[in-house]
């Protein structure tokens, strides 16, 4: 019972949830850019795949499964581009806080909290750039490593955070 208490600490639980309420927001944002632009989108790459399997033969299956995973992959590079984008205006316009962050008063700020505004805006660049690269490069792996490195240190740094030199916070605490 004791290292739950630890592992699932207060903080812990509300970083969670703010990347929760973040990954909301940017999957309504996904839905409207991808209605009023027209690009790929994960629904239409399903429903395109559904096609594929019902109407083609074995033959032309392969060709077919080809143009469906170009459009996946457009779909997906154009989803990372978007949460990127949203993690660095946010976290900028919002002085360290994602909309997620904000709600429960989480806060990205320097480890030793002595570095410039510039400096700042460039880190918070590269953990974002860090983050989604590892997310193109990897898939999903990333977000699991960050999870279990967020759980596996005392100050809750997950991967990214760690290269940037930021820490989440407690605004309470600052």
């Amino acid at each position: 019972m004791d290292i739950k208490k630890k592992l699932f600490t207060q903080f812990r639980l509300k970083r969670m949830a703010a990347f929760v309420i973040d990954a909301v927001i940017v999957s309504i944002l996904l839905s409207i850019i991808y209605r009023i632009t027209g690009f790929p989108n994960f629904p239409g790459v399903l429903t395109k795949m559904i096609e594929v399997q019902k109407t083609i033969s074995e033959a032309a299956s392969q060709d077919a499964t080809v143009q469906v995973m170009a459009l996946f992959n457009e779909a997906f590079l154009q989803s990372l581009f978007i949460w990127f984008c949203y993690d660095v205006l946010t976290t900028l316009l919002l002085r360290g806080s994602t909309i997620g962050k904000m709600i429960f008063r989480l806060k990205l700020t320097h480890i030793n909290n002595k570095k410039g505004k510039f400096a700042y805006v460039l880190l918070v660049i590269v953990r974002s750039f860090f983050k989604f690269l590892l997310m193109f490069l990897f898939q999903g792996i990333p977000f699991l490593i960050s999870v279990i490195s967020i759980f596996a240190n005392p100050k809750s740094l997950a991967a990214h955070d760690r290269v940037a030199r930021l820490v989440v916070s407690n605004k309470n605490d600052l």
